[in-house]
């Protein structure tokens, strides 16, 4: 079961997708990235906090409104939840009480380590942050392309609202059971407002992406399988110069 596009009272939309945040010249930046299930969020939100060293906002749920000055994203990091293969031999033998966990995806089981948000920042000495305004959304899917771009990937720089309205119309689609994960005691921040259950349009949020002029651009992966190892910072640099942040 599917509730559709979610408000909380204050105007924040809740989305399916990851967020982190860039330093860059003109102040942080929130990069927020937007795939279906198993689309490699979590995996693009670790990379870009552990390569990049952005800081961490979700890698799972994300809220974004539009406000006077552009649309405000805040993770609502509930658990983090890492693949395997990200992780190297120190990772592994250090200490941990993280839940180790087999999901399925379309075609394959991928093996997550699952933390708490304070062990996560701990184990991978990554910092965590609180609102911040969105640079970038990144539109992730899965391609078949058998000639791929020079980075093993095609980068659009130029999505059309069309697109970008349907990525944002799957983001809204959380099954019942991933809302019972809500942090709503506040253990991860304020304690957050009920929802109002109730289909909401898009346009107010797609106008305010637009109006800041936010970057949005879409990432097609040839083989997910790749995404771990393959240059997504190099291939997206050429639309959004700044994600390299103080990486670069």
């Amino acid at each position: 079961m599917f509730f559709g596009t979610r408000l909380l009272a204050d105007g924040w939309y809740l989305m399916h997708a990851a967020a982190v945040s860039v330093d860059t010249d003109v102040g942080p930046q929130a990069v927020v990235f937007l795939a279906g299930s198993h689309g490699g969020k979590s995996t693009l939100a670790h990379r870009a906090s552990v390569e990049l060293s952005a800081k961490f906002m979700s890698d799972d749920l994300v809220l974004l409104r539009p406000s006077s000055g552009g649309v405000i994203a805040v993770g609502w990091p509930t658990r983090v939840s890492i693949p395997l293969e990200l992780l190297n031999t120190m990772t592994h033998e250090r200490p941990t009480t993280a839940t180790a966990l087999n999901t399925f995806g379309s075609s394959s089981r991928r093996h997550r380590l699952v933390l708490s948000p304070p062990e996560y920042a701990s184990m991978f000495d990554i910092q965590r942050t609180g609102p911040t305004m969105v640079g970038a959304v990144v539109v992730v899917s899965p391609t078949s392309a058998t000639s791929p771009g020079r980075h093993g990937l095609e980068v659009d720089g130029n999505i059309g609202v069309d697109r970008l309205g349907s990525a944002l119309t799957v983001a809204t689609q959380i099954p019942a059971q991933r809302l019972m994960m809500l942090d709503l005691l506040g253990v991860a921040g304020p304690p957050a407002q009920l929802l109002r259950s109730t289909e909401i349009g898009q346009a107010d949020l797609l106008a305010a992406l637009r109006s800041a002029e936010v970057a949005v651009v879409g990432l097609r992966v040839p083989d997910m399988a790749r995404l771990p190892s393959l240059p997504v910072w190099d291939a997206l640099a050429a639309h959004l110069p700044w994600i390299m942040g103080s990486a670069s």
